[in-house]
């Protein structure tokens, strides 16, 4: 056991996590580490085509990547929508600050993000793709799902575009954008319009507001301390 501590000693401190992972990171030859962020969002207005709500988050995914450095899937359903979006960090902070500021086409009544994972090993997409996906539901707003319903339609989603990725080769093919045209027969378990519609509201998942609060502010802590009148004296070294 001395033998054992002293020998560690000796090879002086020991690699943090951060080092471990920095180090995994430059063996595997990564000059930029990818996230992924998966949110649903409730529309105010029905739409009965994709095409007003492609064209304003087409312009801000072409504001904030360049020559494809952001890839991803919107599905767009007549009352809601899921948007994927993988790329750098401050790439998707920005377009998520810009899907709160929507104008009068794109109004939003609801937004949450039900997935967010950085470091990501592969990307699901090789571009950004979008696609319809028609319902004749007539119900306008679900109850919310409780913490294993949400949990278990996040999975369900993020499974689903784990296999639809590769069914979407390139958007100049037309064998991709036939599967595109016609996505809820041509890929397997597409999400229905109420469950996305039910994880709008629910609890258990952030905001998109609450989700840039927690990871795109700055952090601010406020010491006990510093809530002591009058100051304490300062420490002298």
């Amino acid at each position: 056991m001395a033998d054992t501590l002293r020998s560690q000693l000796e090879a002086g401190p020991r690699d943090s996590l951060l080092d471990v992972i920095l180090n995994k990171v430059a063996k595997a030859g990564k000059n930029v580490l990818i996230t992924r962020i998966v949110y649903v969002a409730r529309m105010v207005q029905r739409h009965n085509t994709m095409e007003s709500v492609r064209l304003q988050l087409s312009r801000v995914i072409d504001k904030h990547g360049q020559d494809g450095e952001l890839t991803g899937f919107l599905l767009v359903y007549p009352l809601c929508y899921i948007h994927t979006i993988e790329g750098k960090t401050p790439q998707l902070m920005a377009v998520l600050r810009e899907v709160l500021t929507h104008g009068s086409e794109l109004r939003l009544a609801e937004t949450r993000v039900i997935s967010s994972c950085e470091d990501v090993p592969v990307r699901y997409f090789n571009a950004w793709y979008a696609a319809f996906v028609p319902s004749s539901s007539t119900v306008e707003v679900m109850d919310p799902l409780d913490t294993f319903g949400a949990v278990k339609s996040a999975s369900n989603i993020n499974t689903f575009l784990r296999k639809a990725g590769p069914e979407l080769t390139s958007p100049q093919d037309p064998e991709t954008r036939r599967k595109l045209s016609s996505v809820d027969s041509s890929l397997e378990d597409v999400p229905a319009q109420e469950v996305v519609l039910s994880l709008a509201p629910t609890e258990d998942a952030p905001t998109v507001t609450e989700y840039l609060e927690i990871f795109d502010s700055p952090v601010n802590v406020d010491l006990e301390s510093e809530q002591v009148w009058p100051m304490p004296a300062p420490l002298k070294y």
